[in-house]
C-alpha cells in the first residue's frame, strides 16, 4: 500500500462571511452590468451605471458594448476566485510507478 500524504491549501485570512460578503456585491455589479449591456446593444450608444452599496458609490461609463462584456468577464473571474476559496479544489499525487507502461 502506497501513502498517501494529504494537505489542505490555506484560503488565506478572510473569513467565510467575508468572502461571502464580497460576493453578494460582486452579483450586484454583474447583475447591472448585464442590464447594461442590454440597453448599450438597443441603443448602441454611451452606458453609464451606477452602484450604491451604502459604503461606496461607483459611477462608470462604457462606450461600447464590448467594454461591458469586458468588465463582466472580469468580475465574473473575480467571483470564480473568491468562489474558489469558499470550496477548495483538491488533487491526488501519484508516483509514476502507479501508472502502467
Amino acid at each position: 500500500m502506497e501513502n498517501v500524504n494529504f494537505f489542505k491549501l490555506p484560503t488565506g485570512a478572510q473569513t467565510r462571511e467575508q468572502i461571502c460578503a464580497k460576493i453578494v456585491l460582486l452579483d450586484a455589479i454583474i447583475d447591472s452590468l448585464y442590464t447594461t449591456a442590454l440597453v448599450s446593444v438597443g441603443t448602441g450608444n454611451m452606458s453609464e451605471y451606477e452602484i450604491d452599496t451604502g459604503q461606496t458609490k461607483q459611477r462608470v461609463r462604457y462606450t461600447t458594448t464590448e467594454s461591458v462584456v469586458k468588465a463582466i468577464e472580469g468580475y465574473e473571474r473575480l467571483r470564480q476566485m473568491l468562489q474558489n476559496k469558499l470550496q477548495p479544489r483538491s488533487f491526488r499525487l501519484m508516483d509514476s510507478k502507479s501508472f502502467r507502461r
